[in-house]
């Protein structure tokens, strides 16, 4: 019998596998499994989860990518066996810096922990670091990048636990930053392989750490308390004087520590304190607390406490609108704008025919030519000819030529509709959402295109309804939104071509809140019936609604915007992408690209699209075809 090498998807099989093993035997959970995810380029080592989800790069050495896989896993098993997520996050500050550093210095101690007790996983942990920091630019940078604060600070860290020296990409980096970093937090940067084994230590050193670097303002507690509870752990954190400890009553930071951003409203400039009697049985009335004594916020002050304790939720929903696109302009003024859309257009008109028809041959050709093998009815093969002579008896010797079906794949286009999207950036946008519907589409796809903005400035009936019944505290979000359909994935392109025009309609583009706005087309897509969903996001930055933020945390709509983000792609329903405009968007969304020249915009989506089926729909084939076969 001629020998089978395996197939890359049945090589994959068992390389996870493998690693579930090996994961269930680090982390000592019995019933662990890996899988790929479907929508990721970076992995969350600390997320509590039943099993284990990596990213796998479509490109690179296959040496290095299977190190950077190993890696993955590695650091998450030792998360599942070493690290308490509750602990974590009592700790944990809320502003995104802080809380990225206060992440990667715990993700550190679990590789310190882990290199100590498994050897082998230090290539596949420091491959891991590698990978990442290249996909960030760390390697391309050659001045100082408060972005990659974290994960050089991370890397300093590691060097004083474990003496490994930062991988390449970020060695430069690091010795920019190195001595202004060993000025300000080197004490404490040298105290932390004391308190590997104690994530609370840890935590709290780190904490100092961050106050070092002016992350957080208020220093945490001093009366450290092991993982038991217990009060009898010598104090590691350096801030005792011969008078004794200054803080011993202050509760833990994740009800003291403010963003750097932060400032006393007191004329005199003293810190508020809050003290409570010990530090197990304090936090619920530390918060209760906390919340009736602190002082008001104003806009972008990011207070760590309001933004960990007040949910997402708006103050009315009373004005919210999703609305056809036909029904905010009549026909004529559609079929002008349309026909201003066009005329803008023009100019990248051939460059456009030439990407739409690149990408349909791609899908057309993988749409074709598709066989299935060793069938007892249909085409003869001709390469199996030869066995019928030697076995007469062999009824296998036939193939079909199978069409793949694309029509069970849905693709939603969410275009941020708002002020700062006007003029060449929603131009763009506008006709490459039409090129892609009309490619897709014959290519028997389907396409929905949809909009989202505010339908005022600074809040419209929402905001009147909230200073009516008395300013309330935390109200949420205050502005009416308007979820525009362009066009629904059933209906026809040329039904609703011109209502893209809408786009160029004065007053239409306002303001932003991407959260919810993602949430309403995730959810619109996932009660579709087409097996694979994808939603694609077009977006020039960060959410923004002045009447919002004015009245609740800096950090409301973004903490909200990031929440969204990781639970669709975490959930694996729905692949998320994100293009943006003028901005980078990679710090929301696990797959990105970010274009500096709206130009480039029709064939960065095209190209993406473009990706997402050659690669996925190939492996779905092949799969469907072992499947058939046996």
């Amino acid at each position: 019998m001629k020998h089978r090498d395996p197939s890359p998807a049945e090589v994959e099989s068992a390389f996870l596998r493998h690693q579930a093993e090996l994961a269930q035997a680090v982390s000592g959970r019995a019933e662990l499994s890996v899988s790929i995810g479907l929508n990721r380029i970076v992995d969350e080592p600390l997320a509590d989860r039943e099993s284990i989800l990596i990213a796998k790069l479509p490109d690179g050495a296959p040496e290095a990518s299977t190190r950077h896989m190993r890696g993955q896993v590695d650091l998450a098993a030792l998360a599942l066996k070493h690290h308490d997520t509750e602990l974590h996050q009592k700790h944990r500050p809320a502003d995104a810096r802080a809380g990225a550093m206060f992440d990667a210095l715990e993700e550190v101690r679990l590789e310190a922990l882990g290199g100590a007790q498994f050897p082998g996983m230090r290539n596949n942990l420091a491959q891991r670091h590698e990978t990442a920091f290249t996909l960030k630019g760390y390697d391309h940078m050659r001045e100082q990048n408060p972005v990659a604060l974290p994960d050089v600070v991370a890397m300093l860290a590691r060097e004083a636990i474990t003496g490994d020296a930062p991988p390449p990409a970020i060695r430069t980096l690091t010795a920019m930053l190195r001595p202004l970093i060993e000025e300000s937090a080197g004490e404490h940067l040298g105290k932390l392989a004391r308190a590997v084994g104690s994530q609370t230590l840890f935590a709290r050193i780190t904490q100092d750490i961050l106050y070092d670097l002016k992350l957080i303002t208020h220093r945490p507690s001093q009366k450290a308390t092991n993982d038991d509870g217990e009060n009898d752990i010598p104090d590691v954190t350096g801030h005792e004087d011969e008078d004794g400890p200054e803080e011993e009553n202050t509760p833990s930071a994740s009800q003291t520590v403010k963003s750097s951003g932060d400032t006393d409203e007191n004329s005199e400039g003293e810190q508020r304190e809050v003290k409570a009697p010990t530090d197990t049985d304090m936090d619920a009335d530390i918060e209760e607390d906390m919340r009736e004594k602190a002082p008001r916020h104003t806009p972008n002050r990011g207070d760590f406490l309001h933004a960990d304790t007040v949910p997402y939720h708006a103050f009315t929903t009373a004005y919210d609108e999703i609305i056809e696109a036909d029904a905010l302009a009549s026909a004529e003024e559609l079929h002008r704008l349309f026909e201003t859309l066009m005329l803008k257009v023009k100019q990248y008109h051939t460059v456009t025919s030439r990407l739409a028809t690149r990408l349909q041959r791609l899908l057309l050709a993988q749409q074709t030519r598709q066989w299935i093998y060793e069938l007892e009815d249909g085409i003869i093969d001709n390469a199996r000819l030869a066995s019928i002579v030697s076995r007469p008896d062999t009824t296998t010797i036939y193939k079909f030529e199978k069409d793949t079906d694309f029509r069970d794949t849905v693709v939603t286009l969410l275009i941020d509709n708002s002020g700062s999207m006007r003029g060449r950036p929603i131009t763009i946008a506008a006709l490459s959402a039409d090129i892609l519907a009309r490619t897709l589409e014959r290519c028997g796809v389907k396409v929905e295109i949809l909009g989202f903005t505010t339908r005022d400035w600074k809040g419209g009936f929402s905001r009147k309804s909230w200073l009516d019944a008395g300013r309330k505290v935390d109200p949420g979000r205050l502005n009416d939104l308007r979820h525009i359909i362009y066009k629904s994935a059933d209906q026809r392109l040329n039904r609703a071509r011109r209502n893209l025009g809408l786009m160029l309609k004065d007053g239409i583009l306002k303001e932003n809140i991407d959260g919810e706005s993602i949430l309403w087309a995730y959810n619109r897509l996932r009660v579709r019936r087409e097996q694979r969903k994808i939603l694609m996001v077009i977006s020039d930055g960060a959410p923004v609604d002045d009447a919002t933020l004015s009245a609740n945390s800096g950090s409301y709509l973004d903490r909200h915007l990031r929440e969204v983000i990781r639970n669709i792609e975490r959930s694996g329903d729905v692949e998320l992408l994100a293009v943006g405009i003028g901005h980078d968007v990679t710090r929301y969304y696990s797959r990105a690209v970010t274009l500096h020249d709206v130009e480039q915009l029709g064939e960065t989506m095209l190209q993406q699209i473009t990706s997402l089926f050659a690669r996925e729909d190939i492996r779905l084939t092949r799969k469907d075809q072992r499947r058939r076969a046996a």
